[in-house]
Formats: C-alpha cells, structure tokens, sequence
C-alpha cells in the first residue's frame, strides 16, 4: 500500500453528481479526489443511460424522417442487413466527445482523478484498488458517494443469454432485431419501446400495472399511448411476465396466464438498483435498502458523520439534472458555504419517448385534491403552423391554471420539442405568471411556443364562459 494521501473531498463515481460536485470544491481552492472504477468518466448519463439512448433516439427519427413528413416520390427504409453498431456511430461520437469535455473541466479545477474501485474502510478513509494489486489509501473528512445504479437483474432471468438484454446491454446488440418484448412500462422501456418501434421492429410491451407511467397527467399520458399504438406497440397492461426461456433463436416471454410470447430480443426494463454492495458501507455501519440505495438528509448526509450521498445512489427521481443540484448543495453544506444551492420546487420531467413528453409541477389530479379550483386550457400542434410542419397532428399542451388568481399551477406537453418547451411554463411558474401574461406575451410566427397562447386563450375563454352561465342561472333563480 502506498502513502496515505489526504484531501479536502474524496468523490467516489463521475457521473453528474461526483463531476459536478468535484469541480465545484476544487474551483473554490479545495484540494479534491475523484475515484472513477471505468475507463471512461460519465458514469451511466453519457456511457449507457441518457446519451446512449437519447442519441439513439435521434437516429431512428432520422431514419423515419420521410415516414413522419411523407414527400410523394421519395421512399425510404432501414437497411436491417447492417450492424447495429452502425445505429449508434453517432452515439460513439458524442459520447467521446462528453468524455473529453468532463476530463478537460477536471483538469481545468485540478481535480485528481485515481482509476479504481472505492470502498470505505472507516470513516474518512477510503481504499482503491487500482486493477494492478496495489491498493492506493485516501483519506478525508468530507467524502460523497455518488456511485449511481445499474439495472435490476432478478435471479430468475438468464441475462447471459445474448436475446436477454438490459438497458445497458440493449446497446451492444450485434443485428437490428425484427421483434422486441419490453417488460416493464416505466421511462426506460417507453423511450427503448419507442425508438425500435420507430425503427419498424415489431413491439410489444408487457406492464403488470394497469397503465403507462402513472406519475403523468392522465389525459396526456392518454395521447402518448395513443400515439405509441399508432407506431406499432402493442401493450399488454395488467399482464405479468411470469418467466424468460431463452431459445436457439431469441427468447420467449412465458406471461401470467401462461401464454407464451416469442421475440428476436427480451428488454428486462423493471427497477433498477444502487451500486452499493462493494462499497464497504458496513464499515461505517451505514445500511443500504433492499434496491442499495442510501438514505440521506435535506442536505444529502448520509447516517455516517462526514459521508454525504447524491444522484441516483439515493432513488427517485434519478435524473442528471436533479444529480447534479444535489451535488452542488452537498458540496455548499460540507464546507459552510455562505451562498448555498437550493433545490427549486419546479423540477421539469422529460421523457424521451417518441412522441416525447414534458411536464412541470403537480398534476391536475393532484392539485384537485388540495381543493384547488382549476381552470384548464389545451392548445393541439394540429392547429398550429409549425405543428403542421412538423408532421405532429396530435400533439398537445395543456395548462392547468388557479381560477381564482389566474396562476400557472401545471403544464404538461405532448409532441415535438416538448422537453424544450417545458422550459417556458417552468420560468413562467417561476416568475408567478397568470394566464395574461401569456396572453399579452408576443410569440414568433411560425412557433410551437405560440400554443402556450392559444392555451392561455382558451382558459379564459373558459373563465369568462362559466362566469357568464353563472349569471344567466342567477338572473333565472331571481
């Protein structure tokens, strides 16, 4: 073992939360550790999460460009005789350059990088093995865990069979496969169900649980499975894959009721897990929950003086964005920083479904729940210029305001460029706006960002519609 080296923060993992939270200490003239197990940073945002299959994603749209905005007299398809990696030569660019992009930020902060897998052995000491046998001892009094997670992998599937795949393997396919079974209906099997639906294999998505995504709007999320039955997936809702046999050629999903459902390939999509089980977590006396994630404080200290945790190693929502708020407000919290993050209430979803959806604040369910009075108003991409040029006919924004004081409660958006979009009632929310703010707003000609008008209209148009029959039925009563 070598010499004890001392630092002001260990980060254990570079995903989002370690690079934001690494970078952030060692701008501020921190002496700064990040321990990174894999040969590339990023962890699974830009190596086999969000980059991988957003990247993907863009592809396939590409491929089904003619499809979506048919030109009479020009026909195109996917030649499915080519690799599969050559679907993803554009996700192999991007994901080098981000690789560059985290390591020149590191190295501009002067973050120390050390190559190795982290555990703890105490509080305040962390361990690395380096893969050559030496093992390289860190020790401070600030260290964050931001190990991220893998997919969930149940005893009872045999993921070492090639047609068996998870949202990490689903990556390394060697052939474009002609039909795909996808268990589990939560974002990672919607957006992976999409992008190969789009790419014409034929889908099929198997959901124990009685709908999509249920945590969305119901009328929106109603538009999305319209539309995704519409590229050719077929749900199967309320149906439990009991089993996955592997075959000679492909899998075969056995379901609850004992059907049995061939495909070329199975996409295991339920839960995913913290990687925490080789951290040494024992020896800080620090107990994951049964999925190995870390339970943690406002501030993202963990049970353990000294240890704070963020990203996805501590559960929903498990996205880049809120990983590396996260990070920020631990880094503010260990060294007492005078201007400290905040995590804003409105955080956005996006889901990069195909058609995509974005949505901010509580839903309308929810909200009525409060007791709140609502008023609603819905503008379709069909009725808008640059909706129809998109090829998007059933495209939807739907505003959800307070009707007493005309406040933007919600917005959730179904269609092109919704996760852009979203970014609009997000600010607006923000900034307290009403339905006139929207009104009086002038929006650029053609825009999709025009159908936040034409929602804000038509929720006035409701307000002074109801008020109007109010006073009819008073003037009858009297």
């Amino acid at each position: 073992m070598n010499e004890i080296s001392r630092f002001d923060l260990i980060c254990i993992g570079s995903g989002p939360a370690g690079e934001r939270a690494a970078v952030k200490a060692a701008s501020l003239g921190y002496a700064v550790a990040l321990v990174e197990r894999d040969g590339q940073p990023g962890g699974a945002m830009v190596n086999t999460g969000t980059v991988a299959s957003k990247v993907l994603r863009e592809t396939a749209l590409i491929c089904s460009s003619f499809k979506r905005r048919p030109i009479p007299g020009i026909e195109t398809g996917i030649d499915r005789s080519i690799s599969f990696d050559r679907f993803l030569a554009r996700t192999t660019l991007v994901q080098i350059e981000e690789h560059d992009r985290i390591e020149s930020d590191l190295d501009q902060a002067g973050v120390r990088v050390i190559r190795g897998e982290a555990r703890l052995d105490g509080p305040g000491r962390v361990l690395v093995c380096d893969g050559n046998g030496g093992t390289i001892a860190l020790e401070s009094e600030r260290v964050l865990l931001a190990v991220g997670s893998r997919p969930n992998h149940p005893d009872h599937v045999d993921f070492s069979h090639p047609a068996i795949v998870d949202s990490t393997s689903i990556l390394e396919l060697e052939r474009m496969p002609r039909s795909l079974v996808v268990i589990g209906g939560g974002v990672i099997g919607s957006e992976y169900a999409s992008i190969f639906a789009e790419m014409g294999v034929r889908t099929t998505v198997i959901e124990p649980r009685g709908t999509l995504m249920r945590f969305l709007d119901e009328e929106c999320r109603n538009v999305l499975i319209e539309e995704m039955t519409r590229s050719g997936i077929d749900f199967r809702f309320n149906t439990e894959a009991r089993a996955v046999h592997p075959m000679e050629s492909g899998a075969e999903v056995e379901l609850g009721d004992g059907t049995r459902m061939p495909a070329d390939v199975v996409l295991w999509t339920l839960g995913r897990k913290g990687n925490t089980d080789r951290l040494g977590l024992e020896s800080v006396s620090m107990n994951p929950t049964d999925r190995g994630l870390i339970n943690v404080d406002s501030s993202f200290r963990t049970s353990c003086p000294g240890i704070w945790a963020a990203g996805d190693v501590i559960g929903f929502p498990g996205l880049a964005s809120t990983s590396m708020q996260q990070a920020g407000i631990a880094v503010d919290d260990m060294f007492e920083l005078p201007n400290r993050t905040t995590i804003s209430s409105l955080l956005p979803m996006g889901i990069y479904t195909i058609p995509p959806v974005a949505s901010i604040g509580l839903t309308e369910a929810e909200l009525l729940e409060q007791g709140r009075d609502l008023v609603i108003g819905r503008a379709e991409y069909r009725r808008n210029a640059r909706g129809r040029m998109l090829g998007d006919d059933k495209g939807i924004v739907k505003l959800v305001f307070d009707r007493n004081t005309r406040l933007l409660l919600h917005a959730t958006i179904v269609g092109e460029d919704a996760t852009e979009l979203v970014h609009l009632p997000m600010m607006a929310m923000a900034s307290d706006w009403t339905i006139n703010d929207f009104r009086e707003t002038c929006f650029t000609y053609p825009s999709l960002g025009a159908l936040f008008k034409s929602a804000a209209n038509r929720a006035e148009q409701r307000i002074q519609t109801d008020s109007k029959k109010n006073r009819l039925t008073g003037d009858q009563a009297a």
